[in-house]
């Protein structure tokens, strides 16, 4: 009986250990991309998936896409470092690096090979809109307070313009580029801010809108969609992530889904001065880094 009950220890030890040792095995290491709403956050994660998995072969670690349902999600996961890198707007950039030290690894290249682009403040044709003086009085609509073209850049060039945007105008958040374009074409405002060329990148979704809205004023260059990497992500890393990039430059398949879904054609190193220029506009919008939200 003590032969049979001892064998039965022995072989529940051995489950036992079995079972802990299963238990202990390291978990597969991924790394989490983060992306803000640039258009519509219900469909992005499936499209950036080919993105994803171009990245992962390149890095040798598992890449999984997040998009958080608006800018500040991700300057949060970055701070937190639930979310390891990010694609950003320069603004949400400043943000993460001043509340979470987050690192530039990169910055994008836009539709005509430079490192920035521009915000438009856009009307439609038939609305008697041809400056902004005109403005006054109207609705606009703006992206999201922490979006650069959507709502920084174009939002000062109203107040530079000699508009109060608490008296002399009507305004709202979209939460989507692709939104506000929308909110325009059917006569919901009469304004909006975001970036350039958005009725080419939008065309197929509302092509009317290519022969309907027009421009009425152009920022100055904005410093291109910025990749920023959390600050619990070791250099090593970083470098590995930085160096992956610049040699999806070669691969066409993926550079052409950049560029379909963010306008990015290539990459190029962080010149941290042409950021000083966003700090600066987002002073005029009274936006101070340490509180935004």
């Amino acid at each position: 009986m003590k032969k049979i009950l001892l064998s039965l220890l022995s072989i529940l030890m051995v489950i036992t250990l079995a079972s802990c040792a299963k238990k202990e095995e390291p978990k597969e290491k991924v790394l989490k991309m983060g992306f803000v709403p640039l258009n519509n956050s219900e469909t992005l994660i499936e499209d950036v998936k080919p993105l994803a998995d171009a990245l992962s072969k390149k890095l040798g670690v598992k890449v999984e896409a997040f998009t958080a349902s608006n800018y500040v999600g991700v300057v949060e996961g970055i701070g937190s470092g639930s979310v390891d890198f990010g694609f950003m707007p320069p603004f949400a950039y400043l943000l993460a690096k001043e509340q979470s030290n987050a690192t530039p690894i990169l910055t994008a290249k836009g539709r005509t090979g430079q490192p920035g682009y521009y915000s438009y403040l856009y009307t439609r044709k038939d609305s008697g809109i041809n400056s902004i003086a005109d403005i006054k009085g109207k609705k606009v609509a703006f992206v999201d307070p922490s979006s650069t073209s959507g709502y920084i850049y174009p939002g000062a060039m109203l107040v530079k313009g000699g508009l109060s945007l608490e008296n002399d105008v009507t305004t709202q958040f979209s939460g989507g580029h692709d939104k506000s374009l929308q909110l325009l074409l059917n006569g919901d405002v009469d304004v909006i801010g975001s970036y350039d060329r958005i009725t080419e990148r939008f065309e197929k979704d509302f092509p009317e809108a290519k022969n309907t809205v027009v421009p009425i004023q152009e920022s100055s260059m904005i410093p291109g969609i910025t990749i920023v990497s959390s600050s619990s992500m070791d250099s090593d890393m970083q470098n590995k992530l930085r160096t992956a990039l610049k040699e999806l430059e070669n691969d066409k398949e993926t550079m052409e889904l950049f560029s379909k879904l963010f306008n990015i054609t290539g990459f190029a190193e962080v010149d941290e001065n042409s950021y000083k220029e966003v700090e600066e506009t987002a002073k005029v919008m009274n936006v101070d880094l340490k509180k935004a939200k």
